[in-house]
């Protein structure tokens, strides 16, 4: 089983090409949380796969909460890892034992994969050519971490000092995530793609237009990437920044 967060299709379309080389069925960790999906039965040579992206250097709040209300039974599966970036996981991996641990589950090995960055609020979105650099590579890197999870093989393990910076991101992250940033612009058609993608609910449709009606989300930036007529933004810098979602179907 592969279960996976993705905000703007990295970690899904990752966790769908282990699947289809492997043999594992996949589940969204944001759906699994809406049906209240958390006992899973694990199967003799199955193994368990965790694929999703990294947030301020660490997990997003969907992550933690799915892993900390997980129980498995069954076979005692080799539980890998792959954690989607736009450059550095940080210490990303310490933080997922630690969450998986306390629900009895040990992380067999932890792979950083780069990808292209969505994270508009601070940076500019790739343009198509760089984004087709970004993605070739993560081809072959894909090819590598597929076979050293079919040998069972040991992952990475971050240093002290991605710890130092994890922990202080982290801290910001968790008592972040205010929604009060987010606006929407009069080239909103009304659509209602933004508040059926959340992968919180924290988006509601009033007279045609969205609300945010949670004082907080996971800031997974589905909404502003996704929305057909760039009419989302989250603070002053977004308008300018570009858009970015996974391009390959």
């Amino acid at each position: 089983m592969i279960f996976y967060f993705s905000g703007t299709g990295n970690s899904q379309a990752a966790a769908g090409f282990f699947s289809s080389h492997l043999g594992e069925d996949m589940k969204n960790m944001a759906e699994a949380i809406r049906q209240k999906e958390f006992s899973w039965e694990v199967e003799e040579n199955e193994t368990l796969g965790l694929v999703f992206p990294v947030y301020y250097w660490g997990l997003p709040t969907v992550v933690v909460q799915f892993l900390s209300r997980l129980e498995l039974s069954g076979k005692t599966p080799y539980v890998w890892a792959v954690i989607t970036c736009g450059g550095s996981i940080g210490a990303a991996d310490r933080q997922l034992r630690a969450v998986a641990k306390k629900s009895g589950i040990e992380v067999s090995a932890v792979f950083s994969l780069v990808m292209p960055d969505n994270f508009v609020p601070m940076f500019r979105a790739p343009g198509e050519e760089e984004v087709r650099e970004i993605l070739e590579k993560a081809d072959l890197r894909m090819e590598e971490i597929l076979e050293k999870i079919r040998s069972r093989g040991e992952g990475e393990t971050s240093k002290g000092r991605d710890l130092m910076l994890s922990v202080t991101a982290q801290t910001l992250y968790r008592s972040g995530r205010k929604t009060s940033k987010f606006s929407v612009d009069d080239t909103c058609i009304g659509c209602g793609q933004c508040a059926s993608i959340c992968p919180v609910g924290a988006i509601g449709m009033k007279n045609g237009r969205p609300f945010w009606k949670k004082d907080r989300c996971a800031l997974c930036m589905g909404c502003l990437n996704r929305c057909p007529k760039e009419a989302i933004q989250y603070g002053k810098g977004t308008r300018k920044n570009g858009r970015y979602v996974y391009p390959r179907g």
